[in-house]
């Protein structure tokens, strides 16, 4: 189970925040202040906050941007599901249904109220995900069979057989799994810091509270070691760092966003105002999709009252070790019942 500390960013935000003004500049437009390297500033909190998915829904195609009207609907139909979430039950509690799949997961009640369209480039977008056209991963068809957990899978191994099989952020490893770190795929914390100085650039993810490192070098170290966010590198270009991320460690991948050994992830963040980053990323992993696929995002700048807080994965984790428990006590009456 995730402890799940609040941050003042993520409260109750403006009635429709249609109202916020995104700056549409481009990078060669704006001027950023520089660090004491000569580099393009970006340090200081930033949020990610919006209740756009990920992936578009099957139902909207390849309809990629929303007009105003149709934002202001759509973030209206947002508060009523929030307000709806909120209200007291009534009636008598029922427990929930039995299912064959076990996760972590927390209440609903405990979640954030988000609910703004994502806005990026003056366009109220229907997803992250921006190409493939319709908004969606690009699945390979076999692609679980090519993932860890897959692969353990076709060597007789059950879901539940041990804590390898459970996903990073169950095993309180990682709690967005994969790389990219600025998407709020996940209903965490979308908020960051960034830390530079000469030779690095330092990225804290306030959820799970953990550190990507970003070395600004040309190239990779050697693939015999695998990390859990993979081995990311990076350069200065224009007002934009552009990262490079590889050797990611295969039990990375997570449900929301699946990954191989083989992944390959490069990103960009351009400064487009002193308030705003325009973030875009393209995935690749062969063993998992079938092309490459983008997303992007509009990257605010907290304002000064915000904090970032302390996210910490519960000590006891209790979560799994109830998982696997529950998992031996099927199989023992599984054995009683064939007596």
């Amino acid at each position: 189970m995730n402890t799940y500390a609040r941050s003042l960013s993520a409260g109750v935000m403006p009635l429709l925040v249609l109202c916020y003004t995104s700056p549409n500049l481009s990078a060669a437009e704006f001027t950023p202040r520089l660090n004491e390297y000569g580099q393009p500033d970006f340090q200081g909190n930033w949020t990610t906050e919006t209740a756009t998915p990920f992936q578009r829904p099957e139902e909207l195609g390849d309809k990629k941007i929303y007009s105003e009207e149709e934002a202001r609907q759509w973030e209206a139909g947002r508060i009523a599901e929030l307000d709806a979430r909120e209200a007291p039950i009534e009636g008598p509690i029922v427990s929930p249904e039995v299912t064959d799949l076990v996760t972590n997961s927390a209440e609903d009640q405990f979640k954030d109220r988000v609910f703004n369209v994502l806005r990026v480039n003056d366009e109220y977008r229907t997803s992250i995900l921006v190409d493939p056209p319709n908004g969606r991963l690009p699945l390979r068809q076999d692609w679980d069979n090519n993932t860890f957990r897959g692969r353990f899978r076709q060597q007789g191994f059950n879901d539940f057989d041990g804590p390898e099989m459970a996903g990073p952020g169950e095993r309180c490893l990682l709690d967005f799994g994969a790389v990219p770190p600025a998407v709020p795929i996940v209903p965490l914390s979308p908020n960051y810091q960034i830390v530079q100085n000469k030779d690095y650039v330092i990225l804290y993810i306030e959820a799970g509270a953990e550190l990507r490192i970003i070395r600004l070098a040309d190239q990779h170290q050697t693939p015999v070691h695998k990390k859990w966010r993979g081995d990311s590198v990076g350069y200065y270009e224009g007002n934009s760092l552009v990262v490079k991320t590889g050797n990611l460690h295969p039990q990375s991948s997570s449900f929301v966003l699946p990954a191989t050994e083989l992944m390959q992830v490069e990103e960009r963040f351009t400064l487009v105002s002193d308030s705003e980053i325009f973030y875009r990323f393209t995935i690749r992993d062969p063993n998992v999709y079938s092309q490459p696929f983008s997303g992007e995002l509009a990257i605010r700048r907290m304002r000064d009252t915000d904090r970032i807080y302390d996210y910490t994965c519960h000590e006891g984790n209790y979560s799994l070790p109830g998982i696997l428990a529950g998992a031996r006590r099927l199989e023992v009456d599984a054995d009683l019942t064939g007596l």
